[in-house]
């Protein structure tokens, strides 16, 4: 091997397509399995991962709780843009996330859903956004993907398994499916080598006897202690209601705070 070769595959900032790739900003899993399948250790800031499964409440929320969980400590939001259930807010809360911090995008049309999803990524003021759209379109997902890049935040779209067979610019995706009490972890598109054998992850966090909703199901094993008030998710984005008007972009409250108001464009000639 010629020299100048050598140098250059030995060379810290060289990326095989075999080996992991490096991320630089993550966030950890919370499972150290998957944290090693992962490029950079966790899951990936600034980066569309698609989380691919054909049932709902297998886990898939539970998955994400510890990330998520690690976020709202840090003070930053969770936006969930059209789930396909309220969440349980007591198990966040349980979990370590504030269901004040966590916030629920409500759209009726797809085409908003979409615009809300990547709307509040390009505001940059969230720390994890979960996506559940119900309908694909490539040029949508590119976008999204875009969108994604441009921020520092977690971003989880939601498909079922038909969508594996497609091509999808998303860098990280995962196949899931029940495996008894287990989660089966499929990562099938990561930045580096293929991964030849599934995980098999303990996501169900409960202990027996347990029967509180599996929609999330708490990510703790300790009992949690009773809550003396109720609990709630932050208020609702109305995308495409009658209430649209009144609603320039979908953006979290934290955004809202960060805007500094400008002089008053009308000026003067509007005064009294």
């Amino acid at each position: 091997m010629k020299p100048a070769l050598a140098e250059l595959l030995h060379n810290p900032l060289l990326w095989r397509g075999s080996d992991l790739a490096r991320a630089e900003q993550t966030v950890p899993s919370g499972f150290e399995e998957l944290d090693r399948a992962l490029p950079g250790g966790g899951w990936p800031r600034a980066a569309l991962a698609e989380l691919l499964r054909d049932e709902e409440g297998i886990g898939e929320l539970r998955l994400l709780l510890p990330a998520l969980a690690r976020l709202a400590q840090a003070g930053e939001e969770i936006v969930l843009v059209a789930p396909p259930h309220v969440p349980h807010a007591p198990a966040f809360a349980s979990a370590g996330i504030a269901p004040g911090q966590v916030i629920l995008v409500d759209a009726a049309e797809d085409r908003h859903r979409w615009w809300a999803a990547e709307q509040v990524l390009r505001a940059n003021s969230a720390g994890a956004v979960l996506f559940w759209p119900a309908t694909l379109a490539e040029q949508r997902l590119r976008r999204l993907q875009l969108a994604a890049q441009e921020s520092d935040a977690l971003a989880f779209l939601f498909a079922t398994t038909a969508r594996a067979a497609q091509p999808s610019p998303a860098p990280l995706r995962i196949r899931l499916s029940p495996a008894g009490p287990r989660l089966c972890v499929d990562v099938f598109k990561r930045r580096g080598g293929v991964m030849r054998t599934p995980l098999l992850l303990d996501v169900s966090g409960r202990e027996a006897g347990d029967d509180s909703p599996s929609w999330p199901a708490t990510a703790s094993r300790r009992t949690p202690p009773p809550l003396r008030r109720p609990v709630s998710f932050n208020r609702r984005y109305p995308i495409g209601g009658r209430e649209a008007r009144i609603w320039g972009r979908a953006l979290v409250r934290a955004d809202e705070v960060r805007r500094v108001p400008g002089p008053d464009p009308r000026g003067s000639c509007c005064g009294s």
